[in-house]
């Protein structure tokens, strides 16, 4: 293939596909003559309490889990969310609360000890981290968040050589998955295509 051919192709093939888009778009907007009006879904306290978490509002979004705990007591994910926006917010405590909470409720929550051991290791708690970290692998043997977070409470604790074996599980870990979503992207972009070997 001729330099720079794809790169040209593929700007003219953009250009072309926004012109259509925008006179299809225009040709539909003249044929109505009435104005749009885009109506927000109504979302449930803990969707919002999401929204909230994403846009960084994190006191508003423990509120709305708050919300969604009055009414659905029993939600393990509202209480680790409202502990990951508490601990955004700098309350720990009241995050560590949470997590200790969620996973009463659902005692295999590895997310749940995984966060719980971040703020463990926020506040220097650096070998309970550890252990909620461990524990959070053990019910996920592939997290690798979890292996990332145990190997810098380890580095803390000076046990480079753990810490060394974590990263490096977590590296892995993190490989592996990465080769998943490409290739369900290539899949995606080029029907029929098959991902074969263990690449993928």
């Amino acid at each position: 293939m001729v330099p720079g051919l794809k790169s040209k192709f593929t700007s003219i093939f953009i250009f072309f596909l926004t012109t259509t888009l925008f006179f299809v778009c225009s040709f539909e907007r003249k044929k109505t003559n009435e104005p749009v009006f885009i109506r927000k879904t109504d979302l449930n306290p803990f969707q919002e309490g999401n929204s909230k978490f994403k846009n960084g509002d994190y006191l508003e979004a423990i509120e709305f889990y708050s919300r969604d705990l009055d009414v659905n007591p029993d939600n393990p994910a509202s209480l680790n969310n409202r502990g990951l926006a508490k601990s955004k917010s700098g309350n720990e405590t009241g995050a560590i609360s949470d997590y200790n909470r969620a996973i009463e409720k659902r005692e295999h929550y590895a997310i749940a000890f995984n966060n719980r051991g971040f703020a463990k290791m926020k506040v220097s708690n650096f070998q309970n981290a550890i252990e909620d970290f461990s524990l959070a692998i053990r019910l996920k043997p592939t997290y690798a968040n979890a292996f990332n977070n145990r190997a810098m409470a380890n580095w803390a604790m000076k046990d480079k050589q753990n810490a060394c074996e974590d990263w490096k599980k977590a590296g892995h870990f993190r490989t592996q998955r990465s080769r998943k979503i490409l290739c369900k992207v290539l899949q995606l972009k080029t029907p029929g295509i098959a991902c074969r070997g263990r690449r993928c």
